[in-house]
């Protein structure tokens, strides 16, 4: 049984191709921030590094880079509004947070896999979804 992630604003997807696709998008910008933080060293990649992780979501029409790639974005609320700098920064703080990060990690293949929506502790928090483009 395979379960759909359906709406009007978005492609129909299958719950775990959406995972899939979230975890693979995670894994560009992941390795952008890398990249960011080795091309101006410390201090300012560290603060270029955590800037774009923050923002990422709410650039681009809620495209981060990875997302862009992988077709997917983030919307806000139940009428699919575009992500904000805002609620970006909200859904993408505890990625930042020495040790949280790591639960976050933990905890969210889980919840991409569980949640009726797919939803981790920064989307809940921010109220959005990642949905196919």
């Amino acid at each position: 049984h395979t379960t759909c992630i359906c709406n009007a604003s978005s492609k129909p997807m299958a719950k775990a191709d959406l995972a899939q696709s979230r975890i693979y998008a995670w894994l560009v910008d992941l390795l952008l921030v890398f990249g960011l933080g080795v091309l101006f060293g410390p201090p300012l990649g560290w603060i270029a590094s955590v800037g774009y992780w923050l923002v990422r979501d709410g650039l681009f029409e809620g495209q981060s880079i990875g997302k862009r790639l992988m077709e997917l974005k983030v919307v806000v609320g139940k009428d699919r509004r575009r992500c904000t700098l805002a609620a970006s920064v909200i859904r993408n703080l505890l990625w930042v947070v020495p040790f949280v990060n790591i639960v976050m990690a933990a905890t969210g293949v889980y919840f991409l896999s569980k949640d009726r929506f797919g939803q981790h502790w920064g989307d809940r928090l921010a109220d959005t979804r990642v949905v196919k483009t």
